[in-house]
């Protein structure tokens, strides 16, 4: 996914500011989950990687299995995935999903707060977390709790490009550091 962070920004970005002017946040979030989760599915992946498919014809295939899946008929949102299809973009369709999920978190005052621990954190300490990193970056915090043992101890938190790393793990790999200079 990280190959099409860049080619998916773009993308990520107009659809949002579509999706704003009509007023279907939701619509189109709910969309593109779909369609990522059908891009990122292990048959699509090889049908997207075949090169005797117009990029039309895959457009169109790739709109009939959404509708299959459920998707309500949107002209603007099929225009959008046959847009990406004759870029030969589908396969960005996770990368972008996952962008528009942040513009749109970003612009309802939102932001998602990962945290992955050595250990299981109690109820406590997750308000906890969140309670100082709403405070910090003044947006209301969506907290995700994973454990890691490869941390031996501590915890990592993610939000967004700020990383505080409370680990034992990292501080070793800084102390290593440290002394390798």
């Amino acid at each position: 996914m990280a190959d099409f962070q860049t080619a998916a920004r773009p993308y990520a970005r107009a659809f949002f500011e579509l999706a704003l002017e009509q007023s279907r946040l939701d619509d189109w979030q709910n969309g593109l989950q779909l369609a990522a989760a059908v891009a990122a599915d292990a048959d699509m992946k090889a049908l997207l990687e075949q090169p005797d498919l117009l990029p039309r014809e895959l457009g169109e295939l790739f709109l009939s299995v959404l509708a299959g899946a459920g998707l309500e008929s949107d002209s603007d949102f099929e225009n959008a995935v046959r847009l990406l299809a004759e870029n030969s973009r589908l396969a960005a369709l996770p990368a972008i999903a996952a962008l528009y999920a942040t513009l749109k978190q970003e612009a309802e005052g939102k932001i998602e707060v990962q945290v992955r621990s050595a250990q299981a954190l109690t109820t406590e300490q997750q308000e906890q977390i969140a309670q100082n990193m709403a405070k910090r970056l003044g947006k209301k915090v969506n907290l995700i709790a994973e454990i890691d043992e490869s941390l031996i101890a501590g915890a990592v938190i993610t939000a967004g490009d700020l990383v505080i790393d409370g680990s034992a793990s990292g501080r070793i790999e800084k102390l290593v550091h440290a002394v390798n200079r």
